[in-house]
């Protein structure tokens, strides 16, 4: 079992980092099109290039917030589900769960069943172990893969109104911040719990290995001592053993 913390982390932080450009975004996107129109024949006005240029630092913010996410989070996924499967068994190998969770669409309702196995095996470790304070937050599991859900299906859909596709838009929008936001509160609770059944396993695998060394070193000074009583070699422990032998039997009555 390997320390997955700083994993977790980094791809938290480009979490939020993706749930943030994408609110900047669709906050700022209305109002900076509003005050800087563009230009009906197509020149190239002050307006028209500040909305090219917000639209070129979004874009390249957000490509890159997802390539820096995507490779951190795939990292700590492999690496979760193999430190389950040293204390736990797993419906999922860790390159399958990295696999089945890269597929377009259909990965996110696959990852819903590999991180809700995550969970349910990590609680019941916890729960073996006595450590577990807070159960998982399943509703918000269960919220965001039915803000996935929605969110695909509007992005399958398509209206010929303009009135109908803006607001088709807009709740493209919400069910994807929603979803985000609702994932974030998902693994933020996850690798909190990751963490403290880390420490508890590494301690308890000092502890044993602790108590092993005391073990052999009990053994070894239990050869010691009858090596030397056997080859008749005087040491501290024989002689205090026969001052101990020789006091008992002064004390038995003749």
């Amino acid at each position: 079992m390997q320390d997955n913390t700083k994993r977790g982390d980094r791809a938290l932080f480009w979490m939020k980092a993706i749930f943030v450009i994408f609110i900047l975004y669709f906050f700022w996107s209305t109002p900076i099109n509003a005050i800087f129109p563009g230009a009906n024949d197509n020149a190239v006005t002050v307006s028209v290039l500040v909305r090219i240029a917000f639209g070129a630092v979004v874009s390249l913010g957000m490509f890159f917030a997802l390539i820096a996410f995507l490779v951190s989070f795939l990292s700590w996924l492999h690496r979760a589900v193999a430190n389950l499967q040293v204390i736990s068994v797993t419906d999922f190998s860790p390159m399958g769960a990295v696999i089945l969770t890269c597929i377009p669409f259909v990965g996110f309702f696959l990852h819903f069943w590999i991180f809700n196995d995550m969970v349910v095996r990590q609680q019941d470790c916890m729960q073996e172990r006595g450590i577990l304070k807070d159960s998982f937050p399943k509703k918000f599991l269960i919220g965001w893969v039915l803000a996935s859900a929605g969110c695909l299906a509007l992005m399958l859909m398509g209206f010929s109104n303009p009135t109908a596709e803006e607001i088709r838009g807009l709740s493209e929008n919400i069910l994807t911040v929603v979803g985000i936001g609702l994932y974030i509160k998902c693994f933020t609770f996850y690798i909190a719990h990751q963490r403290e059944l880390f420490n508890v396993h590494t301690e308890t695998l000092f502890r044993k290995r602790v108590d092993e060394i005391i073990r052999e070193r009990e053994i070894e000074r239990i050869k010691d001592f009858y090596f030397l009583s056997y080859n008749g070699i005087r040491t501290k422990e024989t002689e205090t053993a026969d001052k101990k032998e020789q006091e008992k039997q002064a004390a038995v009555p003749k």
